[in-house]
């Protein structure tokens, strides 16, 4: 503070001197107008301007942080006292460069100056490496350079940036898709309630692989319905000759069950079946004769679907012949498989965390 007090002295003796040396000659009064202007200004600027007056406690082995924005050729100037115990460290750093002011092992600071290389935000860092909290005061001033710098906001705005980083880690990959198709087939015979053999209920199993992506079944009883099948297939197979070549076991219920496109004609008539689509703990159920649930259930002649409801690696269909005639039923299944062939590979994995960071208010 002595040098500013000292410059202030100096520039009220020279206008001293100016305002005398007007009186004598009156030419010389617009001269010394402009003259007291420019040192009205410089006088403004060289007015200490408060930037910070408060006291606050440091944690044990811990630090306390402050920041500020100064302005290029500010002055800086500090008092700080660690009260009974000295502070370990005390910086002051030029975010994002470095270090402008450090000293170790202080309970007193006093009228300690700084000039201000560059507009910046100032990081105040201040370290207690003891056991014991430290109780601080500290009082910052900033000398502007000019007068248009005499209200340069010191407080910092807080602006939010990504931190990008990168960590080795494997991942797994497909190196190869192999799709096939798995056709199931049952023919048997269900007897009426008329009959003295057999039962009026069949319950037939279909083994079936994993990884299936689409299936479908076709249902029939007798002899027309059965037909109904057999001229679907020719029809297919007519207008996609090219497709049953490229996939092994492609056919007419594969590409009911992956496009939905059915060749089929519905039947009706007097001999019907009812059948459900089960899973195993409902096909002991069913042949239990207890409630139980199933996917699909229908009463019909022939009946088909290409199904949204997934395969476990095996499907029932439970049949049962309410009519006095025996039944002659096919079920036939076809289930579109993908296999897929894995391999691990390394990569980057990339991790963005946000943080905040002070920067100079506009």
């Amino acid at each position: 503070m002595k040098d500013i007090q000292v410059s202030i002295c100096w520039n009220w003796s020279v206008l001293r001197m100016l305002i005398r040396r007007s009186l004598q000659n009156p030419s010389m009064k617009i001269h010394c107008l402009s003259v007291l202007l420019l040192l009205t200004s410089a006088l403004s600027a060289q007015t200490p301007v408060e930037v910070y007056n408060g006291s606050f406690k440091i944690a044990s082995v811990s630090e306390d942080t402050l920041y500020f924005a100064f302005a290029k050729g500010d002055q800086v100037i500090f008092d700080f006292e660690s009260i009974g115990r000295e502070l370990k460290e005390f910086e002051i750093l030029q975010l994002p460069h470095g270090s402008l002011f450090r000293v170790d092992d202080k309970t007193k600071i006093f009228a300690q100056k700084i000039s201000i290389p560059v507009t910046a935000v100032y990081k105040f860092r201040l370290a207690n490496r003891s056991a014991t909290e430290r109780e601080c005061k500290l009082h910052i001033q900033r000398v502007p350079a000019s007068a248009s710098t005499k209200n340069f906001k010191t407080t910092v705005a807080w602006k939010t940036v990504n931190d990008t980083t990168y960590t080795p880690a494997k991942e797994k990959y497909v190196t190869q898709r192999d799709t096939s198709v798995i056709n199931r087939q049952a023919l048997l015979t269900v007897q009426g309630t008329q009959s003295s053999y057999g039962s009026t209920t069949q319950c037939p199993e279909f083994d079936l692989p994993g990884n299936i992506i689409a299936w479908s079944f076709y249902i029939g009883v007798n002899r027309q319905a059965q037909q109904v099948y057999q001229e679907a297939e020719q029809k297919f197979a007519k207008s996609n000759s090219t497709q049953l070549m490229k996939m092994p076991g492609y056919g007419l219920l594969a590409a009911f069950a992956l496009t939905g496109k059915s060749y089929f004609t519905p039947v009706q008539n007097d001999q019907v079946i009812t059948y459900s689509i089960v899973d195993g703990t409902n096909a002991t159920l069913a042949k239990q004769q207890q409630p139980f649930k199933s996917i699909r259930t229908k009463k019909v002649t022939n009946d088909f679907s290409a199904m949204k409801e997934p395969i476990t690696d095996k499907c029932y269909f439970y049949l049962s012949n309410e009519t006095a005639a025996n039944l002659d039923v096919m079920v036939k299944i076809a289930a579109v498989v993908v296999y897929e062939r894995w391999a691990e590979r390394p990569i980057q994995k990339m991790k963005v965390l946000p943080r905040k960071v002070p920067v100079v208010k506009l």
